[in-house]
């Protein structure tokens, strides 16, 4: 999938909010009022004005939690291989996808509006 193309996909965020936010095992599902939904299987952070919380840290759950109904404002596929998720109120999830920052065949799973989809790294 070409990069207009995966930015075409990310853009289905927007204006959305994050309206859940499940925990899975060793997983997160982010739904973004679904489609569309973001299935992440690496060490995901939130980043708030004041600190940064990874998945697994004892403050990430409250961290994440508090994003929903929090409006998308931004998506960006970083080359540093990182998805960044841009809210309203300046607070980002950042899901890394570069080599070593997951276990398995992929870190990122999105599934979109139209029965489109996509997983990271490409």
């Amino acid at each position: 999938m070409t990069t207009s193309r995966l930015q075409r996909l990310l853009d289905q965020l927007l204006p959305e909010d994050l309206s859940g936010v499940t925990f899975v095992r060793d997983y997160l599902q982010l739904e973004f009022n679904p489609p569309p939904r973001i299935n992440v299987y690496s060490a995901c952070a939130v980043v708030l004005e004041s600190a940064r919380t990874v998945f697994g840290q004892p403050a990430f759950a409250n961290a994440v939690i508090g994003q929903i109904g929090k409006q998308v404002t931004r998506v960006t596929e970083d080359p540093d291989q990182v998805l960044r998720i841009s809210f309203e109120d300046g607070s980002v999830i950042e899901i890394p996808f570069g080599p070593g920052t997951f276990e398995g065949p992929e870190a990122i799973t999105f599934w979109g509006k139209d029965d489109k989809w996509a997983s990271w790294p490409p």
